[in-house]
């Protein structure tokens, strides 16, 4: 029951923040926020575990540099179509817990230029490549050591 009080809060805070408090919005925003609150206590499993906020703290730098460079490559490659695309499906064999660890090294890798981590299959995570005629596997293997040394392993 905390952890959806919590997520409500979470929520409702977001709504407040997007909408500027306004008067008008401020019911919407409590069923809003209840309705998300409840639907998403439905789709996590109780046996998900927390991560410690400290090491996404300490990691948030790197995911909002990485967040950027993603967003100029694509602007790039959308506004200049002679830069080459070599698209491709990479499936990485991770380490990492089916669980919230494994949500947070998707979200950190499709912050990644070029990369989209699309799910995952038992042990394998599907990542979607702009260019695999680099490395990307290394890149890719590379981001979780980084998540799994800050403390980021489940």
């Amino acid at each position: 029951m905390l952890r959806a009080t919590k997520r409500f809060a979470l929520l409702y805070a977001l709504w407040l923040v997007l909408t500027a408090a306004e008067a008008a919005a401020l019911l919407p925003g409590l069923v809003a926020a209840a309705a998300a609150a409840l639907l998403a206590r439905g789709l996590t499993r109780e046996t998900d575990s927390a991560l410690p906020l400290a090491p996404l703290v300490r990691l948030f730098p790197g995911f909002l540099w990485r967040g950027i460079l993603a967003g100029i490559d694509v602007a790039l490659r959308a506004l200049r179509p002679e830069i080459p695309v070599a698209r491709g499906w990479i499936r990485h064999p991770t380490r990492l817990p089916d669980g919230a660890a494994r949500v947070v090294f998707g979200s950190t890798l499709s912050l990644a230029p070029g990369s989209l981590a699309a799910g995952s299959e038992g042990g394998m995570l599907l990542v979607h490549c702009l260019d695999t005629r680099g490395d990307p596997a290394a890149l890719i293997a590379a981001e979780e050591d980084r998540l799994a040394r800050a403390g980021v392993d489940g």
